[in-house]
C-alpha cells in the first residue's frame, strides 16, 4: 500500500511510493481546499519552485501541487524513462491524493510533460498550460555538474542575469526571488547530476508522441514572451499551432521568467476558469 510520509512538518516535503516501488516526491502550496493544479518545475528544478508561486496561488484559491521529476529533488532516478512515462506517475499521485480531474502546467522544461498529459490522459484533464515551454528537438544546452553549495547557485543566477533581457533581469535580482530560485535549483541536485543530465538528453529526442495527436477535447493555453532567451518565441509560436485546442498569449515585453511571474494571476485564473 501506498503511504505518505511527512520529512519535515510543512508542506514542502511529501512523497509517496509508487506502484513499482520508486519515490515520487512533491509538495503542496497554495489553498488546501482550492481548486488542484499540478505544476511541472523547469530545467533543472524541483518542486520546490512551487514556492515561488504559492502566495498567488492561494490569492487564486489554488491547490497547487508540485512534483519532482525522477532523479531531482526526492524523487528516486528512473532509468530509461521517457517523457511520457510521467502522466502515469501523476496520475497515480492523483489517485493518492483522491483527485479525480485537475488541471497541469509546466514552464519551461515543465512544458513538454505537460503537453504529454494532455496527450495521455486528457479524460482527467480540466486544462493544461504551458508556460515559456520547450519544443520538440530543444537543446538544452552544456550537461550540468551537481552545485557545490548554494552560494555557488547563487553565484550562477546572478552572472546569468547579465545575459537576459531587463524583464528576466528585474525577476531575476529579486532579492526573495532570488533566494527561492537558488533553493529550488539546489534542490535539483540533491541526489546528484544523474536526473538533470538524463533529463536533458530527453528534450533533444523523440517525446513518444505528436503534439498535433493530443485531442481537441483538452484546453491547452500557452504563454510566452518575445523577448524569451532561453526558448525562443519562434519555438512557442510552433508548439501553440501545432496542438489541435490551444489558445496562446504573446508578450511583447516579457522574456522567459517574467512571463510566467508578471501574470501569474491570469495564469492561475485561466487554468482553473
Amino acid at each position: 500500500m501506498k503511504k505518505e510520509i511527512k520529512l519535515i512538518n510543512n508542506n514542502d516535503v511529501k512523497w509517496i511510493r509508487l506502484e513499482h516501488g520508486r519515490r515520487l516526491s512533491y509538495a503542496e502550496y497554495g489553498e488546501p481546499a482550492g481548486k488542484p493544479i499540478f505544476h511541472f518545475h523547469g530545467y533543472p528544478g524541483s518542486r520546490l519552485e512551487g514556492k515561488i508561486i504559492s502566495a498567488t496561488a492561494a490569492r487564486c484559491g489554488v491547490r497547487l501541487i508540485a512534483v519532482d521529476r525522477p532523479g531531482m529533488g526526492l524523487s528516486d532516478f528512473k532509468p530509461e524513462r521517457t517523457i511520457l512515462d510521467w502522466p502515469d506517475e501523476v496520475a497515480e499521485l492523483a489517485d493518492f491524493l483522491k483527485i479525480d480531474r485537475f488541471a497541469v502546467e509546466g514552464i519551461s522544461g515543465g512544458g513538454p510533460y505537460s503537453a504529454a498529459c494532455a496527450y495521455k490522459i486528457p479524460d482527467q484533464l480540466t486544462s493544461a498550460g504551458i508556460l515559456s515551454g520547450v519544443g520538440p528537438f530543444w537543446d538544452a544546452g552544456e550537461p550540468w555538474a551537481k552545485p557545490s553549495d548554494m552560494k555557488s547557485v547563487k553565484d550562477f543566477w546572478l552572472q546569468f542575469s547579465t545575459n537576459m533581457p531587463e524583464p528576466d533581469r528585474k525577476i531575476i535580482l529579486d532579492p526573495t526571488t532570488l533566494n527561492l530560485l537558488t533553493e529550488e535549483m539546489y534542490e535539483a541536485f540533491r541526489k546528484g547530476a544523474e536526473g538533470p543530465a538524463y533529463e536533458r538528453e530527453l528534450y533533444g529526442k523523440d517525446w513518444g508522441f505528436k503534439l498535433e495527436d493530443i485531442s481537441p477535447n483538452v484546453k491547452v493555453y500557452l504563454w510566452h514572451g518575445e523577448q524569451d532567451v532561453n526558448v525562443p518565441i519562434s519555438m512557442g509560436r510552433r508548439v501553440a499551432e501545432t496542438i489541435p485546442n490551444c489558445k496562446a498569449q504573446f508578450y511583447a515585453e516579457e522574456g522567459h521568467y517574467s512571463t510566467a511571474l508578471n501574470h501569474l494571476e491570469d495564469i492561475l485564473r485561466t487554468l482553473t476558469s
